[in-house]
This record gives structure tokens, sequence and C-alpha cells, in this order.
């Protein structure tokens, strides 16, 4: 059945994106920062290393977050500014998940989904169909199961080749 449905178009920001440059950006300054500090004016017990390590931590953190938010508002300005458009769609009034995943594999492969289908509306592929035996073809003979010899019964070898027991 073809039927339209009305859908809305916008864009919408990657948060793993911005969220990954506002972290390197928080990493920069907390560098740009780093250049700035006097080794001086640093508290007992800490170094200039162990307050770059701290900024780099808490900027980096920050401008992750920051860049969170900055996509969020994107987003909801976005969620404003979309579109709407009519077009037409498909819906298939199916339930059965064989019938589901029949028409599916014959898209995959390029067929008609539709081509397996009677007059009305039933699969005829594989439902309640009993396959025909043709009995014309030969039969097939079954091999003979591989005998140990006699004379290897009690050295404890096995006969499969490669055999480590």
């Amino acid at each position: 059945m073809k039927d339209q449905i009305d859908v809305s178009v916008r864009r919408s920001p990657k948060y793993s994106v911005f969220m990954g440059i506002g972290a390197v950006l928080g990493i920069v300054l907390a560098g740009v920062l780093a250049v700035f500090v006097d080794p001086a004016d640093m508290p007992m017990g800490y170094t200039v290393a162990k307050g770059m390590g701290l900024m780099l931590l808490v900027l980096g953190i920050g401008g992750l977050f920051l860049g969170g938010l900055i996509a969020l508002i994107l987003d909801w300005r976005g969620r404003k500014t979309s579109k709407e458009y009519r077009v037409d769609a498909q819906i298939d009034m199916v339930d059965d998940p064989k019938e589901i995943a029949r028409r599916r594999i014959a898209e995959s492969r390029g067929e008609d989904p539709d081509a397996g289908e009677t007059e009305d509306g039933a699969a005829s592929a594989g439902q309640d169909a009993i396959p025909e035996i043709d009995e014309s073809a030969p039969a097939v003979d079954e091999p003979e199961p591989a005998v140990d010899d006699a004379g290897d019964a009690g050295t404890g070898r096995d006969s499969a080749p490669g055999s480590t027991v």
C-alpha cells in the first residue's frame, strides 16, 4: 500500500566532534597557561609538572563539557528551523516474521520480493510445501568406515594421520 507521510528534515551537530574539539581546546589552553606560570609562585610541594597535569585535567574536562553544551544549543536551534516535507512511503502490512525475512533476503539478492507470492498474497515458496523426491536420480552410496589394522591393535597408535595420541 502506498501512502504519504510527513517527515521533518533538519541539521544536527555531531556531539562527539564538538566534545572532542572542546577537550582539545581545553588542553591547548592549559599548555598556554603553563608557559606563563612562574615556578616560584607555586605552593610548597607542587611542581610545574603537577600544576600542568591538574590544569590539563580540569581544563580538558571543562572543554569537553562546554563542547557538549554548544552542541546541545545548536541542536535545539536546529529543531526550530526544521523543514517539513510530505513524501511517498510504502507501508507493508505484514506481521509474519518468516515473510519479512523472505522479502528482505529477496531484496538483498536483487530479486523481486513479490515474485514468490501467489494471487491471494500467500508465499508459495517455503510454506506448507513438500519437496518432491526425484526417484530417477542415482542413489548415493555411503562410504565404508575405516577399519583399524589388526597388527596395530596393541601398539597404542591411532589410525588418524597426524594424531599425537
